[in-house]
Parts: structure tokens; C-alpha cells; sequence
């Protein structure tokens, strides 16, 4: 549902005689279709569920039904995107401070104050109490942490979109971290800022590189060879 108000425009003109007049502009209210209370503190994260692959370009294109949310009350939880209820709930051990989900499944690397990232299996498929985390029992609660490797609060995360082995990891320690989940320990570790005390804030996938930006407002772009 859309609204129209009428605001007016902080631009006066002058008329011929010195007058001056106030435009009016109209300004385009959206207003949301649904509103939920997903969590208790500061929601940090949002993603697609991961809805299948399939040769039939009908099927591929089709908006996906759950949605995955992780907030700073360290919990996870998935969406149904239908009904907008809750369909699973995780607690978490820290505050998430972003999330992005695996390119060919529901597995969810989380990024952390304690810089720390962390890998969950948010499948809702109905085995065992619907998820799991990654290396740990179905539905356990406990989470799979990567070996603590930056030196700082890890911002941002982001999955390869061609390998889903391979993640990628910016810190307000200036770093960029490449990793391979079969591993603890990162493939490789890059400077993504120029000054030192300047923090890494976030990061993008691209064809065989990486795109990391920070407060030092510069873009750098690195060559990803696994």
C-alpha cells in the first residue's frame, strides 16, 4: 500500500516584483506490507533461505520462503516468508554482527565481536529438531567456530558464489581472511587498509576476486585463487 504526502520544497525563488515563493514537491510514502518483532536487540543480518536448484528456469527464479535473520541478542532464526512466523530459533554464544548463507545449502557462517566466525546448519527439513550446527549434533545448540584468527571485531561475512567450501572475513584489525570451512585455520590473510588503527568493514565477491571496503573509504580489490 502506497501513501502520497505533500512536502514542501526548502527552495524559495523570487517572483519579478522580489516575492518569494515555496514549491511544493510530492514525496512517495511506502508503507511496510507486514512489520514482526524478530528480535530483542539490533538485527545485524538478513538472508534468503537457500530454496533448491533446478534445471527449470521457472523454478530457479521463484522468490525463495524462509528468510534468515541473526541479531545482537546472539540468536538465529529463519522466517517463513508466507506467514512470517518463526519457523526456528538458535541462541547463539555471542553477538552476531553479520550473516551470509552457503551459495548451495542453509549453512550460515555468523561474524562476531570476538573475532571470531562461526558456521550453523539452519536446514528446517524436519531431521532430527530441524538443524543442526556444522560439526556438531543435529539441533545441538553448540556452534562450529573457525580458529580465532583476527585481532579484532570480524564486521563482515560473505560466502564464495562458486565454491561453497570458501568464505571471506573483514575485521576492524585491517585484515581480509579467505578460508576454507574444511579447515580452521585461513587459506590467506590480506591488509585491506592503508593506515593502521583503520578498520575493514565489509566485502564482496566478484569473478575470481574480492572487493573490501573500511573507514579508511578506500575500495580495494584482491585476486581469489583457491
Amino acid at each position: 500500500e502506497e501513501v502520497v504526502a505533500e512536502a514542501a520544497s526548502s527552495k524559495k525563488r523570487k517572483g519579478q516584483k522580489g516575492a518569494t515563493t515555496t514549491n511544493k514537491v510530492n514525496v512517495r510514502e511506502v508503507k511496510p506490507l507486514q512489520s514482526i518483532k524478530a528480535h530483542s536487540s539490533n538485527i545485524s543480518g538478513l538472508s534468503w533461505g537457500y530454496h533448491g536448484s533446478t534445471s527449470s528456469s521457472s523454478s530457479s527464479n521463484a522468490t525463495p520462503t524462509t528468510l534468515l535473520t541473526g541479531s545482537w541478542d546472539h540468536g538465529l532464526k529463519v522466517y517463513d516468508t508466507h506467514r512470517m512466523d518463526c519457523i526456528l530459533a538458535l541462541n547463539g554464544s555471542r553477538v552476531v554482527t553479520s550473516l551470509a548463507r552457503c551459495s548451495n545449502s542453509n549453512v550460515v557462517a555468523t561474524s562476531s565481536p570476538d573475532c571470531t566466525v562461526r558456521l550453523w546448519d539452519m536446514r528446517t527439513n524436519g531431521e532430527g529438531n530441524g538443524a543442526s550446527v556444522v560439526g556438531g549434533g543435529g539441533g545441538s545448540g553448540m556452534d562450529k567456530s573457525l580458529r580465532q584468527s583476527h585481532k579484532g571485531w570480524v564486521s563482515s561475512v560473505q560466502w564464495s558464489p562458486t565454491d561453497p567450501f570458501v568464505l571471506a572475513s573483514t575485521s576492524h584489525d585491517g585484515t581480509l581472511k579467505v578460508w576454507d570451512i574444511r579447515s580452521s585455520l585461513p587459506l590467506h590473510t590480506a591488509k585491506a587498509v592503508n593506515r593502521k588503527g583503520e578498520k575493514a568493514l565489509c566485502l564482496a565477491f566478484g569473478d575470481g576476486i574480492i572487493y573490501s571496503g573500511g573507514s579508511d573509504c578506500v575500495v580495494k580489490q584482491f585476486a581469489c585463487k583457491i
